[in-house]
């Protein structure tokens, strides 16, 4: 009778052991992929635009395709860096499994704070110079995903045939962006190489746009937009002037065709994210670490034209150089 009692006094106890030990894991929300329980996976976006919701659209895309289960949190920082360290925190006290951070201020604040969780990012255009990857390893530490970097020679020669007479480029760009003041350098040369002029004008806010433009207008023939997130923020304001002296404008992102500048040659922003999905998903699921995943730049460049931009420029678009693009109607 004492062996029965003490039978079953141990089943007892090993029951409310497992209960216990299921209890904390809900409660941590920590999961373990290959055992089929939920994960915890971070986002942090430093703005809200459609180049860069497109990138996380496709990294949330890759991630339900792999069909790991995952507890999503999803921080958006409307442009301000002070809430990125904030985030960050946050994340390491859920002690998240993953975080992706889309945008560089987003990338390089979280990587600052977390240096023990793995870290992938998409939408940073020079992650060496960032500080977030070493330049001939290609990767972090704890971090690596990949670059939107779009070689701007290519973008100027194309947009040449369909204006020949530009002479004079404008560009505005957030001074604070070191991601953008890179972009302007690249632009520059490319332009110099070619006889071209730029004329630049440096922002530190969205609200610093109207009297950038007004100052920029009378002096240049064509526009150049970087993809620097408060630029883009401001596109639809931005292109509306424009139009209305018959400016046209080339863009380095998608996003900012759709908010109304002319055309852009610039990276699938939906593509990176799926990109950086799969390289979680080999992460998460696999076992991989990130030294063996090293950054990779986008691959799927596409023209895309804003159809009703151009008919307010009155451009032909039966070009031979537009024969391959897509056309937007907003």
């Amino acid at each position: 009778m004492k062996n029965i009692l003490k039978k079953i006094t141990s089943l007892a106890l090993g029951a409310i052991l497992l209960a216990s030990c299921g209890a904390k894991s809900n409660e941590e929300g920590k999961t373990d992929a290959k055992s089929g329980e939920k994960l915890t996976i971070g986002i942090v976006q430093i703005a809200d635009h459609p180049s860069l919701d497109a990138a996380r659209e496709g990294f949330i895309e890759k991630l339900d395709e792999s069909g790991l289960a995952y507890e999503l949190v999803d921080h958006r920082a409307n442009g301000d860096l002070a809430l990125i360290p904030q985030f960050a925190s946050d994340l390491k006290n859920k002690k998240a499994d993953l975080i992706y951070t889309i945008g560089t201020p987003a990338a390089q604040g979280v990587a600052n704070a977390i240096t023990d969780l793995p870290i992938l990012f998409s939408a940073v255009t020079d992650p060496v110079g960032a500080g977030l990857v070493d330049e001939n390893t290609k990767f972090g530490a704890n971090i690596t995903g990949v670059s939107d970097y779009v070689e701007p020679g290519k973008l100027i020669v194309d947009f040449l045939k369909l204006y020949p007479d530009t002479k004079t480029f404008g560009t505005i760009y957030n001074t604070n962006e070191q991601n953008s003041v890179v972009q302007i350098e690249a632009l520059e040369k490319a332009l110099g190489e070619r006889g071209l002029k730029l004329e630049k004008q440096g922002v530190s806010t969205i609200n610093d746009m109207p009297q950038a433009i007004s100052s920029l207008k009378s002096k240049i023939d064509a526009m150049f937009t970087v993809t620097d997130n408060v630029v883009v923020n401001a596109m639809p304001v931005l292109s509306e002037n424009l139009n209305k002296d018959k400016i046209p404008s080339i863009a380095c992102d998608e996003g900012s065709v759709e908010n109304g500048a002319l055309i852009s040659e610039g990276v699938n922003y939906k593509d990176c994210g799926k990109k950086v999905g799969e390289m979680a998903v080999s992460i998460l699921k696999d076992g991989k670490a990130i030294k063996d995943i090293p950054y990779q730049d986008a691959e799927s460049l596409k023209t895309l034209v804003n159809k009703k931009t151009a008919e307010i420029l009155g451009l032909d678009l039966n070009k031979e150089v537009l024969k391959d693009a897509e056309y937007i109607e907003k």
